[in-house]
């Protein structure tokens, strides 16, 4: 099979990023994690004093430079992995995915940089995370994966995440951040997140990280 796109879509706080990064490198594929591309355009937005107007909305997307290395996440020359997944960064990302002109504006430059890809011929093909990838960034992927978990477990993974970070961290305020994250993710106007009609859900709740690649890689042929 020639070069492949794999979607891989879920909500916040359910593994998506290292289920998609595994994947990724066992296929030789580009891993483009989306939700990285929306923090660091949030990281950027707050440094500005988070303007709303069209005009420094569309500013915003087309200035913000993103370059993803093996282990890090560049923006504008600074070196942002740890200080994206913040959790004032991520209230933030949730906030500014919801304007349209920034979800047209990521949504140009993540196909931009599957066809550079694609064309240079570096990769087998690319793994992409977030949201709306099987829905809207990638409805014709070669295939689509819908990940998922409760609130609760998801909660609890991202309070162990937190504390192996050294944040102070609540069990009780991460699960009401994350039920508020769901509700504005799936009732937005602009590409609300849903599984796609094809997509193979997967609840992961049960599942080791292992056991998660391992369904994927199956799915995909390898």
């Amino acid at each position: 099979m020639g070069f492949k796109i794999i979607a891989i879509d879920g909500p916040t706080g359910v593994g998506k990023s290292t289920i998609a990064r595994q994947l990724a490198e066992k296929l030789s594929c580009l891993y483009v994690d989306t939700g990285a591309m929306f923090r660091c355009l949030a990281w950027c937005w707050c440094k500005q004093g988070c303007p709303e107007s069209d005009e420094s909305q569309e500013k915003l997307g087309e200035e913000t430079r993103i370059v993803f290395k093996p282990e890090n996440v560049i923006c504008n020359g600074t070196d942002v992995t740890e200080e994206i997944r913040k959790e004032s960064i991520s209230a933030l990302a949730s906030k500014i995915s919801s304007f349209p002109l920034i979800r047209e504006v990521m949504k140009k430059q993540q196909r931009m940089l599957v066809e550079e890809v694609r064309r240079s011929g570096s990769y087998q093909g690319a793994v992409l995370e977030g949201r709306d990838i099987g829905t809207v960034v990638f409805p014709k992927a070669d295939f689509k994966f819908y990940v998922d978990a409760s609130p609760e477990i998801r909660a609890k993974r991202r309070l162990l995440q937190l504390q192996e970070c050294g944040e102070d961290a609540n069990f009780v305020e991460i699960l009401a951040a994350l039920n508020k994250r769901d509700y504005q993710d799936q009732n937005r106007k602009v590409a609300p997140l849903r599984a796609a009609e094809d997509a193979v859900i997967v609840d992961t709740g049960n599942l080791s990280a292992t056991e998660v690649l391992e369904h994927l890689a199956a799915c995909v042929g390898e």
